[in-house]
């Protein structure tokens, strides 16, 4: 039987709890038939754990940790990190958070001992690679000083030689650089300058390494348009592969061993991403085979597909079929089998990510490690929709919509459910349809969710991407907007209970919408840009340029800033918002939530604050993540008045009891 309950009020299987668990690997390493990954732990106070698991066929193993309590594997480089650690012949190298030094594991024993010095955490390292003698790693430092601007903060690619943690600089002079990849005696990185973004344009290197690993020599640029190159990987026979937008699209090329020009590895240039926005290093969008020169595995869109260089032919992996999101991805030749390995983190519609090792000849897909959340029976799991909805200017944006989906439950006759709109982060980012336990937390309590690639998001190449240059809280904004209206005029939505939310960038569309636009009855933001001459001012140095290109140049021009900046225009805001922040976020300070919220508090706004201690950008901790669902739920019960049972609320300024 169905019940009648009003929309957002209906019982759930999802709890809050549960949305701590289940968190991606990443940084996924493949060493001597063995499976290494780091995992943030939000049990453990949101550290960094490594793990392992044998891929030898028939082994009964389980995830193995590596690291005991008092060391966290993260790195903080350009303040988001990845490439934390790195495996090769049993050894491990890994970033340490709390001190951010370099640390070695003994594969034999479990020792873990000191690699560099103590710089009183003023020196970073973060996408490691080992050498194939395992006596350096190259990497990118990153040093700070005690009291500093984002110009005083220099990035270079160096080499740490393991016996006794002395670094050598390898490449420096830019403002940046990423992607070290070792073969042979062989060299690729990549480097970029302010303003530009690594989906910018970056410049790709190629150099011979000495034996000793302690200088380069014969260094040069690959010849480039203005593209972004983005993980270069060599073969196993020693070509160098890229994949560049040079096309519009991050397609992927080839570069031979005889020469510097890039061979497109399909007959022409696609309409579609083989690759990504690097926000943080260490992402694998493909994966040379290491069994055969000529073929490597790669996304397809939504499939997993292996393309064949010399055939020029891309060939969907059918046996993965159901998947259609796939990170991380790497392979392997597996001895025992004789046959290729592929891993990768893989999500299907109605399940959440897992890693998965798939034997290319056998057929057979292995879960490495299955999500740690509990299972969500598919009666209750609402799918995305991809739709495409008119916006600003006579384009087309893009979003994902869930519908409310809960077979125990039904909204009153005739009302329609509340909407809440995702704006993602970045803003240079992408949102995927892909299972998400957090979305099903919303939907099957009788929410909608369109969760929206606006314009500027990944995923629909450059063009799409470049529409927010000069227009970030301009495009960004509207085409959220559209989507909100776009679905109430469908009759898919209440147009008197429309909600958004976002944290970072998405944070300060959030705030914009609700600052400049007439549509949200109601905001959530988490640790977002409310003045962003402020983040001219004080951010870190990797996005430090990037309102450059956003917005334009500050302080010439400063006004363009404050008209964007939701705090110069807080007067306007006339709908209830929450927001919630870490105190320790050096991305977007506490600061850039509190002027925000003395802003409403003094107008009459109804506002409420939620701080964090020992948080950053992001939270990590159980206890924070499972706060901020139900107390957002609880905020806009209070707000559109329906019941949330069970959570003890925080005071809304400006709102009566």
């Amino acid at each position: 039987m169905v019940n009648i309950k009003p929309f957002g009020a209906w019982p759930s299987p999802v709890s809050a709890d549960s949305l701590a668990a289940g968190l991606s690997a990443t940084d996924v390493c493949i060493d001597q038939q063995t499976v290494y990954w780091c995992e943030v732990v939000p049990s453990e106070q949101g550290r960094g754990q490594i793990f392992s698991r044998s891929l030898a066929s028939g082994a009964n193993s389980v995830p193995k940790p590596l690291l005991p309590l008092g060391y966290s594997c993260q790195s903080r480089v350009h303040e988001y990190g990845g490439g934390s650690f790195s495996v090769h012949n049993g050894l491990v190298v890994f970033s340490n958070d709390k001190d951010k030094r370099l640390y070695s594991i003994d594969s034999n024993n479990g020792a873990i001992e000191p690699i560099t010095g103590d710089s009183k955490a003023l020196l970073r390292y973060g996408d490691i690679k080992i050498s194939d003698d395992n006596t350096y790693v190259v990497c990118v430092e990153e040093m700070h000083k005690e009291q500093e601007e984002p110009k005083d903060v220099v990035n270079r690619l160096v080499s740490v030689r393991i016996a006794d943690g002395s670094v050598h600089v390898l490449a420096e002079g830019h403002d940046f650089y990423s992607t070290p990849r070792l073969s042979d005696r062989a060299i690729a990185y990549l480097s970029w300058d302010h303003s530009n973004m690594p989906w910018d344009f970056t410049q790709l290197n190629v150099a011979d390494i000495s034996p000793d690993g302690t200088s380069l020599t014969d260094s040069k640029q690959v010849p480039t348009a203005y593209e972004s190159f983005v993980q270069p990987e060599f073969g196993a026979d020693g070509n160098l592969y890229v994949a560049s937008d040079r096309s519009g699209f991050w397609n992927l090329y080839r570069i031979a061993n005889e020469g510097n020009n890039l061979d497109l590895l399909l007959p022409a240039p696609l309409e579609q991403e083989f690759a990504g926005a690097q926000w943080q290093f260490n992402q694998s969008w493909y994966s040379p085979f290491a069994s055969d020169p000529t073929k490597l595995v790669c996304g397809n869109k939504d499939k997993l597909a292996i393309l064949d260089t010399e055939a020029k032919t891309l060939t969907n992996i059918e046996p993965l079929s159901d998947y259609i999101s796939f990170e991380f991805i790497h392979s392997y030749f597996d001895e025992e089998l004789g046959q290729e390995v592929i891993v990768a983190n893989a999500t299907t519609t109605h399940s959440p990510c897992e890693l998965i090792a798939y034997s290319v000849e056998k057929k057979e897909i292995r879960s490495l490690r299955p999500s740690t959340a509990p299972p969500l029976d598919k009666a209750y799991v609402s799918v995305g929709q991809e739709i495409e909805f008119p916006t600003t200017f006579d384009k087309t944006a893009y979003a994902y919509y869930y519908p409310p989906q809960n077979p125990d439950y039904a909204g009153p006759e005739g009302a329609k459910p509340p909407l809440r709109v995702l704006s993602h982060g970045g803003p240079t980012t992408q949102t995927s349809r892909g299972y998400n336990r957090a979305i099903q937390y919303w939907t099957t309590r009788g929410f909608a969710i369109v969760d929206v690639n606006y314009g500027g998001s990944t995923g629909y190449g450059r063009e799409y991407r470049n529409r927010l240059k000069k227009m970030w809280g301009v495009v960004d904004v509207d085409d959220c907007c559209h989507a909100a209206i776009y679905l109430v005029k469908q009759g898919l939505a209440d147009g008197k209970k429309l909600s958004i939310k976002g944290g970072s960038a998405g944070g300060f569309v959030t705030l914009a919408a609700v600052a400049f636009r007439d549509v949200f009855n109601a905001g959530c933001c988490l640790y977002g840009i409310s003045d962003i001459t402020l983040l001219a001012k004080e951010t870190h140095k990797f996005e430090s340029r990037y309102p450059d290109e956003l917005i334009g140049e500050y302080p010439k021009d400063e006004e363009v800033y404050k008209e964007r900046s939701p705090l110069f225009s807080a007067d306007k805001i006339t709908c209830p918002v929450i927001f919630f922040q870490g105190a320790e976020d050096k991305v977007v300070p506490p600061s850039q939530s509190e002027v925000m919220v003395d802003a409403l508090k003094e107008r009459g706004v109804p506002v409420a604050y939620v701080k964090y201690e020992g948080e950053a950008h992001g939270f990590r901790k159980a206890e924070n993540i499972k706060r901020t669902v139900e107390l957002e739920q609880w905020f806009y019960g209070q707000i559109f008045g329906f019941p949330v049972e069970g959570v003890e609320g925080v005071t809304i300024y400006n709102f009566p009891k």
